[in-house]
């Protein structure tokens, strides 16, 4: 008789404990779908655009963060960082001094560098991937 008493008391115990776990498995927040990832190009993009008229070389250097939405997306553009940066320095090289000292010539080489960005990785990965692209820092050297 004591062993019956035990097995339900454990049985009713499990049942118990099972709905308690499920209603906390239902309040739990679901994980979105997309989360933000920051990946940061390094090192430091720097490159010469022209020469001053001094005959000095003039150099612009940036910082630059890009932004993907999942794990998948962050490997790609780690993995394929020597085309991406090749593609920023070689778009930044192109420029001119007044394309690199203004807020909307910048805006524009941001807008290149997103669209070469993604057909890289839309060549190499089937997707594009990049959802931003960021100029954490830039500075020009005249």
């Amino acid at each position: 008789m004591r062993a019956a008493k035990t097995t339900i008391i454990v049985v009713i115990l499990s049942l118990f404990l099972g709905l308690v776990a499920s209603a906390e498995e239902a309040e739990a927040p679901a994980t979105p779908q997309h989360v933000i990832r920051y990946v940061e190009l390094k090192p430091t993009f720097l490159t010469n655009f022209g020469v001053s008229d001094s005959g000095h070389l003039k150099y612009v250097k940036a910082d630059v963060t890009v932004l993907v939405h999942n794990k998948e997306a962050e490997y790609a553009a780690r993995y394929h960082l020597p085309a991406l940066r090749n593609s920023l320095v070689m778009l930044l090289a192109r420029q001119d001094e007044s394309t690199v000292s203004s807020a909307s010539g910048r805006e524009t080489i941001k807008a290149e560098a997103m669209a070469e960005f993604r057909e890289i990785l839309e060549t190499e990965e089937g997707e594009g991937f990049i959802e931003d692209l960021m100029f954490t820092n830039f500075i020009v050297q005249r």
